[in-house]
């Protein structure tokens, strides 16, 4: 995933469910550093990896029908 990406935030302790957002970078301190939009404003959450969930909006490419992976 390339950073920032676009994200769907699920969080309970900030009361995200399903929210739009930006992921802005991965802490090695162990929190997502997220961008979200309320009203005309952005604002950037601090939020703890094992307490948060996210889903890339983007969807996944398909492979070519040619592509194999050598293992």
């Amino acid at each position: 995933m390339e950073l920032p990406s676009k994200v769907l935030i699920f969080c309970a302790a900030v009361e995200f469910k399903q929210t739009e957002g930006s992921l802005i970078a991965i802490s090695d301190q162990g929190f997502y550093e997220l961008q979200v939009k309320r009203g005309e404003k952005r604002y950037t959450y601090l939020l703890p990896i094992a307490q948060t969930s996210l889903i890339c909006v983007d969807p996944l490419l398909e492979p070519h029908a040619d592509f194999e992976v050598e293992r």
